[in-house]
C-alpha cells in the first residue's frame, strides 16, 4: 500500500498500519515513546489547531480517521513482474 500524507505530499509504502504510524512518528519533530503516544499527541494537535477529531486508540482507527478527514490517501501498490512497485 502507498500511504500519502496529502498536506505534506510525502509517501511511504508498506502493508502494515503499525509500520506506517511508526514512519509518521519518526518524521515528526517531537520524540515519542511509542505509536500510541504519537497518535495521542497528533490527535491532540489536530483537534486543538484544526478542529479535527481523530481516534487514537489503535492504528486502524487512527488511519481510518486520517483518510476520512482527507489528511491521508491510501493506494494499493501493484507489483510489476515481482521486481518493483508502481
Amino acid at each position: 500500500m502507498k500511504y500519502t500524507l496529502i498536506k505534506r505530499n510525502k509517501s511511504f509504502r508498506t502493508n502494515s498500519e503499525s509500520e506506517f504510524v511508526r514512519w509518521m512518528r519518526r518524521m515528526d519533530n517531537q520524540k515519542w515513546t511509542d505509536n500510541l503516544d504519537f497518535m495521542e499527541g497528533y490527535a491532540y494537535r489536530k483537534a486543538t489547531f484544526e478542529g479535527i477529531q481523530i481516534r487514537y486508540d489503535n492504528e486502524g482507527n487512527f488511519i481510518e480517521d486520517l483518510e476520512k478527514n482527507k489528511l491521508l490517501k491510501i493506494e494499493s501498490s501493484k507489483v510489476f513482474f515481482g521486481l518493483f512497485y508502481i
